[in-house]
């Protein structure tokens, strides 16, 4: 029954993520110096090709007609033209030698593509076998290596219309050790990089464009919000790829980060589509009116671990490491009131990040039809309905999270299923899940609390073997955020010998940890009070007693004692 988890509210506090991404990727075979001019024939030069002929007529229509409802249809599945084998020949291929072993670079190419990404399956591989994807005029953008044997995958998406490949054997392997096949093509009109359109593919939209909202023009407190929020490209099992929208949720472990990406069942709901996800970050504007925009990629996809058509959700791990400056949204059961204010964040048409703001106009359930689907009011239904005041949302933005504020914190309750908002209806309604009813299928991985690991606090600077002491090593970390060094760190606390280089290093290792506020800043007048009051037994509103939380993530005495007791016990 509905009811029964309505009245218990679970929620999550927003964190940043602390995640490293690992090092970029680079050929093994770098193209000669001739090769690396943006001139497509010399950076052709040498490699084995594959061109597919152009988009048919056929093909053109039916990317005209895939529309569907909020996810953005963006490419089109190719098949091999029938003369071609789908099992490579590579002992045919370019062979030359590098640092351990032998490189050859190979070519797939549908002509007129903003993008293009291939499928590809491995047969035997040997240990030591790399598979690496690059932009052919471009080297320096590689994605890999993929070395696992006997598997189905999709590249990730490559710029362009050419995918360049390379493939690496280690001494002493030969390339008929090896089977590789390219099982078909999926070729994109959209290019989520730069937003550029095939006017003759797609020669007319409806205006969802010129009513957008970039994220940079919000409060800063939602622009935080949007760097959880990624794009993604995903392809099906027939090669058609959409484009659409989801939200990387933080867990009730404190103790570790997993990057658990919340988005739509209608985009995403079963695994060939989970691991054919090709993410997008941090795609947003610095500053309202600006065109800066710059994203980061990864790719590998995810694993599904739940989803369910009928509230259209879905979560997936992903298995790529997020980059550097991503956030984890925080969530929360709490149920929205009457012409509550929410928030969406999103990518509308694969565009820089933009959001829309509007109220809650209540609940209701949704009936699928052959046409789509019938949203009628239902205080019991599944779904909410949102109806816009600034912004709208679009094709692209599917799956996209929906915020309400709680003491000024944006927490997700929701995700996009469709709507008719558009630029000359904007306040036509949009409907999203219900998170409340979604995490029961999600409870096994947000709402476990985790196991603290058994290692000594990263705040025992003098004593690393025993418990902080507020007096002292909550005085010594609130110098350090002062600037103070050297011998400065401990003057009048201690007249016993201290080894200050160590002492300093301990003091690095803890500085991690330090925005305690999670305003992202390290400040004395600020974590370094919040910490010596901590370690002196402050609780409650003495912990928080004077100081300016405005710009932080952790506003409340409850989430700063969050936050600190896992470090400090």
């Amino acid at each position: 029954s509905p009811t029964l988890w309505a009245n218990s509210v679970s929620q999550v506090e927003p964190e940043v993520f602390q995640g490293k991404t690992a090092a970029a990727a680079t050929l093994r075979l770098l193209p000669s110096q001739s090769q690396r001019s943006a001139s497509v024939n010399a950076a052709y030069a040498g490699k084995a090709i594959l061109a597919l002929p152009a988009l048919t007529e056929q093909e053109k229509q039916h990317l005209r007609q895939g529309q569907r409802d909020k996810a953005y249809q963006i490419g089109i599945g190719r098949a091999l033209p029938t003369t071609t084998a789908k099992t490579l020949d590579i002992s045919s291929w370019q062979w030359l030698a590098v640092n351990g072993g032998q490189a050859a670079h190979f070519v797939v190419q549908s002509p007129a593509a903003s993008r293009i990404r291939a499928q590809f399956k491995t047969g035997h591989w040997p240990g030591g076998v790399e598979l690496r994807f690059y932009i052919p005029t471009n080297p320096t953008q590689v994605y890999g290596p993929y070395t696992e044997a006997h598997a189905l995958f999709w590249s990730p998406s490559i710029e362009g219309d050419s995918l360049g490949l390379e493939l690496f054997l280690p001494s002493p392997l030969k390339p008929a050790d090896v089977q590789l096949s390219l099982e078909q093509i999926s070729h994109l009109v959209v290019d989520p990089a730069t937003i550029s359109l095939k006017s003759t593919v797609r020669a007319s939209e409806i205006d969802y464009a010129s009513c957008q909202l970039d994220i940079a023009c919000a409060a800063p407190k939602w622009q935080t919000v949007g760097k959880a929020v990624a794009r993604y490209v995903f392809t099906e099992s027939d090669g058609n790829s959409y484009l659409c929208t989801g939200t990387l949720l933080a867990d009730k472990d404190i103790y570790t980060q997993v990057p658990y990406f919340f988005t739509a069942a209608h985009c995403v709901n079963n695994d060939t589509a989970a691991a054919s996800m090709d993410m997008f970050w941090l795609y947003a504007n610095s500053s309202c009116g600006g065109h800066d925009a710059v994203l980061k990629q990864s790719s590998k996809g995810g694993q599904l671990l739940a989803a369910d058509t009928t509230l259209d959700t879905a979560l997936l791990r992903l298995n790529s490491t997020p980059p550097t400056g991503v956030t984890l949204s925080g969530w929360t059961t709490q149920p929205l009131a009457d012409q509550q204010t929410v928030t969406g964040i999103h990518h509308a048409l694969g565009l820089a990040q933009k959001y829309a703001q509007g109220a809650f106009a209540g609940h209701i359930r949704i009936v699928d039809t052959v046409d789509g689907y019938i949203a009628t009011p239902d205080d019991e239904g599944d779904f909410s309905e949102v109806s816009w005041q600034q912004g709208i949302t679009a094709p692209g933005s599917s799956g996209s999270g929906l915020w309400a504020e709680q003491n000024g914190t944006p927490y997700l309750v929701g995700s996009l299923l469709g709507g008719t908002s558009d630029c000359s209806a904007p306040a036509g309604p949009d409907e999203y899940t219900r998170f409340d009813r979604s995490l029961p299928l999600f409870s096994q991985w947000l709402e476990i609390p985790g196991t603290p690991p058994n290692t000594p606090s990263i705040f025992s600077i003098f004593s690393p073997d025993q418990a902080p002491s507020g007096l002292m090593d909550g005085i010594v970390i609130a110098r350090y955020l002062q600037g103070a060094s050297g011998s400065a760190l401990t003057e009048n606390l201690t007249s016993k010998s201290v080894d200050l280089v160590a002492l300093q290093k301990r003091l690095v290792d803890a500085k991690t940890k330090l925005d305690i506020d999670g305003d992202s800043k390290t400040e004395a007048a600020k974590d370094g009070i919040l910490l010596v009051r901590y370690l002196m037994g402050l609780r409650d509103a003495p912990l928080i007693q004077g100081l300016d939380l405005t710009g932080s993530t952790r506003k409340t005495a409850t989430a700063i004692n969050d936050y600190l007791q896992p470090l400090v016990d």
